[in-house]
């Protein structure tokens, strides 16, 4: 899962007031040519929506976004996640990734916490929030830490994505700019996004 983010480079970060609006914003992004779903556990009945997305779109990597504990996790991995992501780094969650053999982004945005992630054994990490860090932290980052593999989140733009890949980044999740608006909407912007993200 780790090389097919790196390939993709761009993950859709869904978050919404509802499963069926969820369910929208997914199918329009993937309709725009992004692969990876990141369903957040904010969504009502998240679970529910990872599990309709996985049996539906088929070539898809469907994960899970905002999981803070070992239960979100399971329910997760149980409805399909590929992949789960959390807002901050978890030593329990880390060890129940292993258990259950599934990749887990933790959120990190100091040095130290990235070296207690690389501790835990875990290879890529979630930079987060990206619009308080910007992209001069992850080029920083890359000094000391050549091999970090950092997905940002939080204020990616169509404007700045090419600054996040030019410091080094890996790739971006992008939500509130990527999911607001109507279907074609959202499915136009995926598209900007993807387009964006290969010239970069």
């Amino acid at each position: 899962m780790k090389d097919i983010i790196e390939n993709e480079r761009v993950v859709a970060v869904i978050r919404s007031d509802s499963m069926e609006r969820c369910l929208e914003i997914a199918r329009s992004c993937f309709k725009g040519g992004i692969k990876i779903l990141e369903i957040t556990f904010t969504v009502p009945d998240a679970a529910k929506a990872i599990s309709i997305l996985s049996s539906e779109l088929e070539g898809a990597y469907v994960g899970a976004g905002t999981v803070l504990t070992d239960e979100q996790f399971d329910s997760a991995v149980r409805s399909g996640a590929k992949y789960v992501v959390s807002p901050h780094l978890s030593e329990e969650l880390a060890i129940h990734a292993r258990a259950v053999n599934t990749l887990y982004l933790p959120g990190i945005m100091t040095p130290t916490e990235y070296v207690r992630a690389s501790d835990l054994g875990l290879s890529m990490v979630k930079v987060f929030p990206g619009d308080v860090l910007t992209p001069a932290f992850v080029k920083s980052l890359r000094g000391p830490f050549p091999e970090a593999r950092c997905v940002v989140s939080g204020g990616v733009s169509l404007d700045n994505i090419g600054l996040w890949f030019k410091a080094g980044t890996t790739a971006v999740g992008i939500g509130s700019d990527l999911t607001g608006g109507t279907e074609q909407e959202i499915e136009l912007k995926a598209r900007q996004y993807v387009l964006k993200a290969r010239a970069s």
